[in-house]
């Protein structure tokens, strides 16, 4: 059975035999670019200025990197994972029995994966996902949907006061499985009045933030352990706000021209954010980006990153299903070799 679905399978459909999601390939993109800009900052820029301790860099970067991508684009990254696993479990539960025994199997690759990306990306995020995936949301996927919203917006707001940085994934892991759940995926191409009344009200609550933060108004930290609640939140709803403002723009007439250059970003995520590791390591150097008054040339960097992501994910989905590290990874989940050629 699993042959035959893997022959039937295309780019443009999922293990179930369902349409691809095109606007979720095309927020993930759209993450994935805003990641780049920090990646960038906490690779080179303050290893450079810090040394060992790259964290502190966080309170002296450009305000708007600071306010608007730091913490803004990971959180994105991070609930399409959760959408992404329920959709895996689903499709999984078609070629087998014991379908979380393949998505163990899946985490733990990506385990590895990220164990090696860590050597040349300290922080980066597959470790950690793999990580709070076996350990948080695979029993989460137990739950109905309602429950794992539940267990998540708990996880989201212990996590924001205790963890900095890492804190709030388990929770918009579980956030993410349950909104697929709830069929929140599936709305991304219609419903649009409320995902405009949804983009009001993040983008109230984001311009509030920022004016508190803009005025010095020092907020509550509301928080008994390493990290302050409104401050890990502010990147959520900004974050959410993100989302909510791409997927209006997708019902507008510059649709086609973003799907075209995010959306095979956003199928080849993992093969992006490895590759980007290289591109930065590579040619932050030859650029001379080693300080904080070098965002010029960091704003160059990632923009020429993400032209060669966008073209060369285009030249390669042409001609395969699925990007290298995508490929070497559903090979490993499933234990053999998956057809890849078109």
């Amino acid at each position: 059975m699993a042959d035959d679905v893997d022959e039937k399978l295309t780019s443009d459909t999922t293990m179930t035999g369902r349409p691809r999601i095109e606007e979720l390939d095309v927020i993930r993109g759209f993450a994935l670019c805003g990641i780049h800009v920090v990646n960038v900052y906490q690779q080179v820029v303050f290893a450079a200025v810090f040394g060992d301790q790259p964290g502190l860099g966080v309170t002296v970067m450009p305000a708007i990197v600071r306010y608007g991508f730091y913490e803004r684009f990971l959180p994105i990254f991070t609930l399409l994972f959760g959408v992404s696993f329920a959709i895996f479990l689903a499709s999984a539960g078609n070629r087998t029995d014991r379908p979380r025994a393949v998505l163990a199997r899946r985490l733990a690759v990506l385990a590895v994966l990220g164990a090696l990306h860590q050597l040349f990306h300290p922080g980066e995020a597959l470790l950690p996902y793999a990580v709070f995936g076996l350990v948080v949301l695979l029993p989460a996927s137990y739950l109905r949907p309602r429950w794992a919203l539940a267990v998540g917006l708990v996880l989201l707001l212990v996590g924001a006061q205790t963890v900095a940085g890492y804190g709030v994934m388990p929770g918009l892991l579980v956030l993410g499985f349950a909104l697929a759940g709830l069929g929140v995926a599936d709305a991304l191409g219609d419903q649009t009045r409320r995902w405009a009344l949804a983009a009001a009200v993040l983008g109230a609550v984001t311009v509030a933030y920022w004016s508190a933060v803009a005025a010095g108004i020092e907020l509550p930290r509301l928080s008994f352990g390493a990290t302050s609640l409104p401050s890990q939140l502010a990147g959520v709803v900004t974050g959410l706000l993100y989302v909510c403002l791409v997927v209006l723009v997708l019902r507008t007439s510059t649709a086609r021209v973003l799907s075209w250059a995010l959306a095979p970003m956003g199928r080849m995520a993992l093969t992006n954010y490895l590759f980007a590791t290289v591109l930065i390591l590579v040619f932050s150097p030859m650029l001379g980006i080693d300080g904080l008054d070098d965002w010029p040339a960091v704003a160059g960097l990632v923009l020429v990153i993400i032209a060669v992501e966008v073209g060369a994910s285009r030249v390669w989905l042409a001609r395969f299903r699925f990007g290298p590290a995508e490929w070497l990874w559903r090979c490993a989940t499933w234990w053999k070799m998956v057809p890849n050629r078109r």
